[in-house]
């Protein structure tokens, strides 16, 4: 496990208050303090412990097949997200290699995100000697890298200079540990590379930059270009250090203008800007910056807000104390350290996004709430809003309610919205109906239904496809608004588009439009449009399949298409006929039925994962273990629960982590729950330590005892909550948020526990 520890033995001199003990040493000491007097991240024999020690930013941080992760630092749902960079050829959208040399330090990433890369934006490089302006020029090896939920320190070997990152809400504050010299060869420098993005790629539409060099502040402004979202959107900085540069400049489009204070370049154009600082009885430069979606204004702001003073190790604590209040929601016991790193990991990642942008924007919004960068809502809806809606639900209430005043504000909410912008990205339809109906059936307090169901009802009448609202279904060569490259496809599309309606259904019926409920609901069986009845693969007859407007299904051999690489199938994304069979698990009974009864389902569905035909750490597969619950059989559903968990390796997720999808089925599988989704209910499998304890909103808890946990022991045999048996593989959401104690029993063989004939509806 590794720990931000604050640099090396130079840095931790040069803080004078710190002096007689090491510096990260005294801050692990005083955040220790402040959470064991806040009583956050306690549980059964953990009194006094810090939760946030176990987390490890550095977990993840591989390319696309191990997570996509950052290891800078943030606070839960927090907007600024400082992190190293590197430029090597990757196919990290973090922007980070753990094995290449860093370029600088940006200030905004996706968490976990594949796609075109964003952010990286605004990076910060810490040189000495000769000013590097290219970034390709200024790379630097590192050593003593140390990541943590609440800071991060590396020491740039080239540069012998120590950093180190403390994060606020929308504002971080740095160490820049320069070495001493009296040569003006030495001489030390900040550059600001105001247009880049990840990997050093130019993403810019225009852009300015202005230099106090009285006030030691620097204003910036970007205006976005080729992010993953298509929007131009202006994003400021400001940033202070507390020291008098002795130097300073700007260069626009790669030319140099020593002294000069203000620039800006077109679309395209490089535009960078730095400090220098003198080599004589230099000590450590702290710099802190801001960024601000809204005016540089309010970047401004919310830097003098966040950070007031020059308090690393206050703002180090602040960000410990905020951890650890959010994994103290759940802890686990009976298990080693390396198991609750990979937990608290995960349950960390789960918790960066959305983020709450709330209070960063114009004054006149500023009551209304924002949670932006949503990557997409079509991979989060499946398990990062279920897991909210139990750990965090006054923040989904705040998610529902940004949908709502988007959709106010600019006619749509869509299943992408970042940078405070609608993408409309046809993944699968209209997953903001999915969000806001799970929150609906899992009963999260605070939201006005009645607006939450406009939202729905719009999209199920105005924004479904034309054929899909006159015909029922998706055709292929049918487009979706997002352009190009396009991500609807006939059979993906139709069987999202039916569970869009029925959420919007069941929002309908709820709020008192039972005509309006009546045509959802019968929209939400569409899924059968696509049904090609005659498809046929491995001796199985039936498949969801892609489909022409004429009616005719297009030839299609349900086992070719999406291999975790390439979208080479015409009829599905990220997909095939195989994996989108199981897609409509809003009706569950329909799907049993077209493919032969519950024994028939069984033998098929067992045969799907044997032939590894089911691609279970990918989204659209997130739920197909757990239907052998629904057809009498949690035995299975525990079984391929448990192959699935250990395709989370100890120091990678089984792909993109996804904006907290992947982390937050980690956590579900790892406490033996599973959102059903489409219903208030969990499934239940067997947990992977022997205590479990949710620490709710409401001030209540909810315990998990499984008894007799151990290696092996993957079957649920007897099943008790609150002293009472329970019989089915099913909890209610109403039974966790009401508190209480589930016991179960495991062992290593199963029995009849949970195959009840009536557990099918």
């Amino acid at each position: 496990m590794n720990r931000w520890r604050g640099g090396s033995a130079r840095a931790r001199r040069s803080a004078a208050s710190l002096s007689s003990i090491g510096f990260g040493l005294a801050l692990a000491s005083l955040a220790s303090v402040a959470q064991g007097r806040a009583g956050v991240g306690v549980g059964v024999g953990q009194d006094h412990v810090s939760l946030s020690q176990y987390v490890d930013p550095l977990l993840g941080t591989g390319d696309d097949d191990q997570g996509d992760t950052i290891p800078g630092p943030t606070l839960p749902a927090g907007s600024i997200h400082p992190s190293p960079n590197t430029i090597t050829s990757t196919t990290s959208n973090a922007g980070y290699d753990r094995d290449a040399p860093l370029s600088g330090f940006a200030q905004l990433h996706t968490q976990g995100s594949g796609g075109t890369p964003s952010y990286g934006t605004f990076l910060v490089s810490p040189q000495t000697g000769t000013l590097q302006t290219l970034e390709a020029d200024h790379l630097s090896p590192k050593r003593n890298e140390h990541a943590a939920a609440d800071g991060y320190s590396v020491t740039l070997t080239r540069y012998g200079t120590d950093v180190e990152i403390a994060p606020a809400h929308h504002a971080a504050l740095y160490r820049f540990t320069f070495p001493r010299s009296g040569s003006r060869s030495d001489d030390a420098h900040l550059l600001f590379d105001v247009t880049r993005k990840i990997m050093g790629q130019m993403g810019s539409a225009g852009s300015d930059v202005t230099l106090f060099p009285d006030k030691g502040k620097i204003v910036g402004r970007v205006r976005t270009k080729n992010y993953w979202s298509p929007a131009q959107v202006d994003i400021w900085f400001v940033a202070k250090v507390d020291a008098k540069p002795t130097a300073w400049g700007i260069e626009r489009s790669n030319v140099r203008q020593a002294g000069a204070t203000s620039g800006s370049a077109p679309a395209d154009q490089p535009l960078r800007a730095w400090w220098t600082f003198g080599s004589t009885d230099r000590k450590p430069i702290e710099m802190k910056i801001a960024v601000s979606f809204a005016s540089a204004q309010r970047a401004e702001e919310l830097l003098e807000q966040d950070i007031p003073g020059w308090d690393l190790a206050g703002v180090r604590m602040a960000a410990a104390k905020a951890w650890n209040d959010a994994l103290a929601r759940i802890t686990i016991e009976g298990v080693g350290k390396a198991d609750r790193r990979r937990f608290y990991t995960s349950l960390y990642h789960s918790t960066i996004q959305p983020r709450d942008r709330s209070q960063d924007q114009v004054e006149s919004e500023r009551t209304s709430p924002l949670y932006d960068d949503h990557y997409t809502l079509w991979d989060t809806y499946h398990t990062l809003y279920p897991l909210m809606s139990i750990v965090r639900p006054k923040t989904y209430a705040g998610v529902i309610g940004s949908f709502i005043r988007t959709w106010e504000r600019y006619g749509a909410a869509d299943t992408a919205f970042i940078s405070g912008r609608n993408f409309h990205i046809g993944q699968a339809g209209d997953e903001v109906d999915n969000v806001i109906g799970e929150g609906f059936l899992r009963g999260v307090a605070g939201v006005d239904w009645t607006k939450a169901a406009d939202v729905a009802l719009f999209n199920a009448f105005e924004r479904r496809r034309p054929r899909y609202l006159i015909d029922g279904y998706f055709a292929v060569d049918d487009r979706s608004p997002e352009g190009t490259p396009q991500r609807s496809r006939s059979g993906s599309a139709t069987t999202g588009m039916a569970l869009n309606d029925y959420y919007a259904a069941r929002l309908a019926a709820g709020t008192g439009r039972p005509d309006e409920a009546a045509v959802l609901a019968k929209r939400a069986g569409n899924w059968r449009d696509v049904w090609d009845a005659n498809a046929v693969s491995d001796g199985y007859t039936g498949f969801v399949g892609p489909r022409f407007a004429d009616g005719r299904f297009q030839p299609n051999d349900p086992k070719l298409g999406w291999d975790g690489k390439t979208h080479d199938n015409f009829g599905f994304y990220e997909g095939t006929g195989w994996i989108y069979s199981y897609a409509p698990v809003h009706d569950v009974p329909g799907m049993v039925a077209i493919m032969g009864g519950r024994a028939a389902f069984t033998r098929r569905l067992q045969h799907a994962f044997d032939a590894k035909l089911i691609d279970f750490t990918n989204e659209p597969s997130f739920s197909t273990p757990w239907l052998f619950s629904d057809v009498g059989r949690p035995d299975l559903a525990s079984y391929y629960a448990d192959v699935v968990f250990r395709r989370f390796t100890a120091n990678a997720y089984p792909g993109d982590e996804d904006s907290g999808a992947m982390s937050s089925h980690y956590v579900f599988n790892r406490i033996g729950l599973f959102p059903k989704l489409g219903s208030d209910l969990y499934y239940l499998h067997a947990p992977h330590q022997p205590r479990t304890r949710i620490t709710l909103e409401n001030g209540r808890t909810f315990t998990i005892v499984a008894r007799g946990q151990g290696a092996g022991t993957r079957y649920i045999r007897a099943a008790r909550l609150n002293g009472q048996r329970l019989d089915a593989p099913f909890l209610t959401q109403a039974a966790i948020t009401q508190g209480g104690m589930l016991e179960l029993e495991l062992g290593r063989t199963p029995n009849q526990w949970g195959r009840s004939a009536s557990v099918l509806p």
